[in-house]
């Protein structure tokens, strides 16, 4: 088992190798950045000016985004500024509210109504009622 995790190192180094080396690309060295991990590797470690910083990163969407809350805020208070007119405010339907909560009990009002028609009619015209 040893042997084989011997063997499975190598490999593994020879293929770091091969891909450092392939990391250099028409004559460029393309530069490895590390962001968000200090690497594990002792001769990357060493190397600290690969190590990228917050300055190498270049823009970010915060930065992009900077004056834009501001702005949208000024926008907003300008809105508010203007005079503001009652009449725009109020609803235009006042008692929508009402009708809300009440329509519900209308309705069971409405069926027990339709009922009473009913009755009276067979009250008052049982003839009416016959079929022939």
């Amino acid at each position: 088992m040893d042997e084989a995790s011997k063997k499975r190192k190598e490999r593994l180094e020879q293929l770091k190798k091969r891909k450092l080396e392939s990391a250099t690309t028409d004559g460029k060295e393309v530069s490895l950045s590390f962001r968000n991990y200090t690497p594990l590797n002792e001769e990357l470690k060493a190397d600290d000016s690969k190590i990228a910083t917050h300055k190498d990163i270049g823009d970010t969407v915060e930065k992009k985004m900077e004056g834009v809350v501001e702005k949208a805020i000024q926008e907003e208070e300008q809105i508010r500024a203007k005079d503001v007119d009652i009449f725009t405010l109020a609803s235009k339907k006042p008692n929508w509210d009402l009708k809300r909560d009440i329509e519900p009990k209308l309705l069971k009002l409405e069926k027990k109504t339709r009922a009473a028609i009913i009755e009276l009619i067979r009250k008052e015209r049982p003839s009416d009622l016959i079929m022939t």
